[in-house]
């Protein structure tokens, strides 16, 4: 899991009213229990931090049914 804190950084004035800034962002990264990504993710988002979790797709079969399931 990845984490983004949004850092200001002063680019000067552009049209010399008022002063000009830019929002860049730091990355970091998050250890996290066992299967337990997803569901920090969705703290994370609640708290207004951004975060990024690859999920892949993938289709699981049983004898009676087909079910796509997301997997991290």
């Amino acid at each position: 899991m990845i984490l983004t804190k949004p850092k200001s950084v002063n680019a000067g004035p552009i049209s010399g009213t008022g002063e000009g800034v830019a929002h860049s962002k730091r990355w970091y990264v998050a250890l996290v229990r066992m299967h337990h990504e997803k569901k920090v993710s969705e703290r994370l988002s609640k708290m207004g931090i951004d975060s990024f979790v690859p999920v892949q797709q993938q289709i699981h079969q049983w004898s009676d049914r087909r079910k796509m399931v997301d997997t991290v």
